[in-house]
C-alpha cells in the first residue's frame, strides 16, 4: 500500500511539473505566431525591420539553418525575437517563414549604441547566440564596452540575460571601411 501511495504521489508531482511548464512556456503572448512580414504579427503592427542575422547554432542534419534572430523598431523600443525558421510553402523557392520562440523589449537605444546580432564572441571565440547592447568605438574592430547581452539558447527556444558581460566583444561592422 505505501509503494502504491508513492507511485500515486509521484505520478501526480509529475503532471503537476508538466503543466506548470507548460503555463510557463505560454506566458509570452507572441509564442508560436507565424509570420513573413513584422507587420501580421499582432501587436507589432508599428514595428519597422531594423536587423536580422542568421543562428549558426543548432543547424539541420543536411547543414540548414533553423533559427535566426530579428530585431524590429518603432518610435518608444525595439524588439528582438529569436525565430524558428520554416518552409514558406506559398512562395517556394527556399524561401522561409518565422515562428516566434521568445522575445525581448529593448529599450530605445543611445545615438552611442548598437545592439549586435549573432556577430558577437566569448574572449576570442564566435558565439552566434549572443545579442548585445555595445557601446559604439569608432576605431575599434571589436566593441568591448557591453551596455547588456543576451543569449539565444536554440536548444530550450528561450532568450536569457547574460549576467557578466566582462569576455564578451561584439564585431563592428564598420570597421576599416
Amino acid at each position: 500500500m505505501r509503494y502504491l501511495t508513492s507511485i500515486l504521489f509521484a505520478l501526480l508531482a509529475i503532471c503537476s511539473w508538466s503543466s506548470f511548464s507548460t503555463i510557463q512556456d505560454q506566458k509570452n503572448p507572441l509564442y508560436g505566431k507565424i509570420f513573413r512580414e513584422i507587420n501580421e504579427v499582432p501587436g507589432l503592427g508599428s514595428y519597422s525591420d531594423a536587423s536580422g542575422a542568421l543562428i549558426d547554432a543548432g543547424k539541420s542534419a543536411n547543414g540548414d539553418y533553423r533559427f535566426s534572430a530579428g530585431y524590429y523598431t518603432s518610435d518608444k523600443n525595439g524588439v528582438c525575437l529569436l525565430n524558428e525558421l520554416l518552409p514558406d510553402s506559398e512562395k517556394g523557392n527556399g524561401q522561409v517563414k518565422y515562428k516566434i520562440l521568445d522575445t525581448v523589449n529593448i529599450r530605445k537605444l543611445k545615438s552611442t549604441e548598437q545592439l549586435s546580432l549573432c556577430n558577437c564572441r566569448v574572449g576570442n571565440k564566435a558565439d552566434s547566440e549572443i545579442v548585445a547592447i555595445s557601446v559604439v568605438e569608432e576605431d575599434k574592430e571589436y566593441f568591448d564596452k557591453i551596455v547588456k547581452a543576451w543569449r539565444l539558447n536554440t536548444k530550450t527556444g528561450k532568450i536569457s540575460p547574460i549576467q557578466n558581460t566582462k569576455t564578451i566583444n561584439c564585431a563592428n561592422e564598420g570597421y576599416g571601411i
